[in-house]
This record gives C-alpha cells, structure tokens and sequence, in this order.
C-alpha cells in the first residue's frame, strides 16, 4: 500500500499531462480572378488559431502568394512557410503553414489526378506536426465537370491508396452535394468507397454563393487519419456573406479541427470579421487601407515528379510597371484566350 502511494508521489511530482494541441485546417477559395489579394490576406491576417490553409485559385503574379503568406503570418504573430503549386496557369494552389508547429518533409503535385493544362494538379504536401505526427496534406480544385471530376476522384483515391501516412484533403471539390437530394455525385462516392471520410460540418451551410446550400467545398480525412477525431464548420454560415463584394471570394471557407490522438477537438479557428456580416474595404481602418509592406517571403514551388521544369519557362523576365486595372484586364485575356485554345482541342477531338 505504502509502495503504491510512493509511485503515485511520483508520478504526480513529474508534472501534470500535456494534452497536444488540435490540429486547425481551413480550405479556402480565394477567388483570384475577381477578389483583391489586400482584402483577402487582411482576412487571413484577422483569421484566429489557423495553423494550415489549403488555399485555392491563387494568382502567381503581383505578389498574390507573398502577400498572403505574410498576411496569414501577420494575423498569428507566427511565421507562415508557403509551397506554391506549379500548374493550373493562372489559378494556381498554394499551403501555407505555421512554420513553429509544421515543417515541411516533401511536396509534389498529383499530375494523373490533372485532366488538363488549364486546371491544376493536386498539392500534396507532406508535413511533420509537433516534431512526432506525419501526415500528407492535399490542396485540390477538382473540375466542374462530371467527366472529368470522376477521373479526378480515381485518380486521388489511386494515389491515396499507395499511401501509408494520415492523409487530410482541403478544397473545392465541386461535389455539390445538397443534403436533401438522393443523387450523389460519383466522384463523392469514389472517394468515399475507397476509405475517404467527409469531416461534416456540424450546421449544413452552402459553400459557394449563388449555390443554394449545395456544398462544393470540403475537408476529407483518409489512410490512418480516418481515425482522426474531427469537429469541422462553414465559415461565416450567414446569409448576408453573399453576395459577396466583388473584392471578397464567393467562396465559404471550410474549418475543420483535427486531434490526432481521438479525443474530441474543439474548435479553435475564426474569421471575426468576417462572422457577423461581410467584411468590405471601405471598412478598413486608414493605416489598413494601404498595401502592406512585404518583407519578401520564400515561397517554395514544389516540382512535378512528371515534368520537373513544369512551366518555368513561361514567365516573364520583367518589364515596365503597368496600372493594375490594365494588368488585370491583360490577365484576364491571357486567360480566356488560353480556355480558348483548350476548347478548340477538345472539339477537334470530338467525333464528327
């Protein structure tokens, strides 16, 4: 009796349990195309216990990736590291990581899960959590189109499959899954006969604006991070984030806390800005309204086992500096022309 009470002395005296902290992960789609990346890396500035973004329909150019790493780093008063994904032309994929909590092992991209040059391969980033859990990290913008979505979906469930490590996967889907119909998307089903498991927002809530409350947007937990306890929510779920200002993304993002060790998580993340009504610009206070100064962050871009030099080539050396409202509307041609060109070949593809 007196030996037991001695080793309880003991056990007690080397200090109470420290339970590790939940894992916070957010899929976003910002929406380059028409949203303001000061805008949208003020929110990831604003954003709170965020330790990883999945980001989707990143621009390359102008400082996009930069400033949002500096934003997301901003707001934790942390460092965020960044690997930028190298296909998808002008939408491109992007994970930012907080750098004290996650060191990155390896990155690559999905290239038999991209059906064509104009949509991006999945970034699958492999990572090591607290110095003692790895786990892959996958950020994915899959087709709207049902054809293709379905390749898309065989091809990750392949990939997955030929993995031993926890794997989380963030990002637009495009499932539009409406949690009263009786049809389900079969790239859905897919992933999820193949092991995958939706972590479900506690309140069903539409993703995308203009979409009813068909969710497009979603985290998945696969291999040994199945076992992952999960407690996920839609950001800002009120009505009045929609429509969204022409400077903020129509997109809801997707936050989910993830415990590693199966006791229930809490959630951690917010947006406060964002939370009680939509968050526009002119809201800004004055010193915010300014672009921020960048200390010029690294962002890695992650090679392609397939194609090593995947579009290096293709950048611009510099040049005179231009208006942004022209630049923007340069891109915006540069990118239906290349849709364009993509259209034309499948047509001609097409059996007459």
């Amino acid at each position: 009796m007196r030996r037991n009470l001695v080793i309880f002395l003991l056990l007690l005296s080397a200090g109470p349990f420290v339970r590790a902290e939940p894992l916070t992960v957010v899929g976003f789609n910002i929406e380059s195309g028409d949203s303001s990346d000061h805008v949208i890396s003020l929110q990831l500035e604003k954003s709170v216990g965020v330790d990883l973004w999945g980001l989707v329909d990143v621009w390359e150019k102008r400082g996009w990736p930069e400033r949002l790493q500096a934003g997301a780093g901003e707001g934790e008063g942390s460092g965020f590291g960044a690997v930028l994904g190298t296909t998808g032309g002008d939408s491109r994929l992007l994970t930012l990581y907080r750098s004290s909590r996650l060191q990155v092992l390896e990155h690559q991209e999905i290239t038999s899960a991209q059906v064509s040059a104009r949509e991006p391969a999945p970034l699958a980033v492999r990572l090591l959590l607290d110095g003692q859990q790895e786990f892959w990290f996958l950020t994915v913008d899959l087709s709207d189109q049902v054809d293709r979505r379905l390749s898309q979906s065989r091809a990750l469930a392949e990939w997955a499959s030929a993995q031993s490590l926890p794997l989380v996967a963030v990002g637009t889907f495009n499932f539009g899954f409406e949690q009263d119909s009786s049809s389900v998307d079969e790239g859905l089903e897919v992933l999820l006969s193949s092991g995958w498991r939706w972590a479900r927002p506690i309140e069903h809530v539409g993703t995308r604006c203009g979409g009813g409350d068909r969710v497009e947007d979603f985290v998945f937990l696969a291999g040994p991070g199945a076992a992952w306890s999960d407690r996920a929510e839609v950001m800002y779920p009120q009505s009045n984030y929609c429509p969204d200002s022409g400077r903020t993304s129509n997109h809801r993002p997707v936050l989910a806390n993830l415990e590693t060790t199966g006791s229930a998580p809490v959630i951690t993340g917010s947006m406060p800005e964002r939370q009680i009504r939509p968050f526009f610009p002119e809201e800004l206070e004055a010193r915010q309204r300014n672009e921020p100064v960048l200390a010029n962050p690294t962002v890695a871009k992650p090679q392609s086992r397939d194609e090593q030099a995947h579009s290096r080539g293709s950048e611009g050396s510099g040049g005179e500096s231009t208006d942004p409202s022209r630049e923007e509307l340069l891109r915006r041609i540069e990118a239906l022309e290349a849709e364009a060109r993509e259209l034309r070949r499948e047509l001609d593809n097409q059996p007459d």
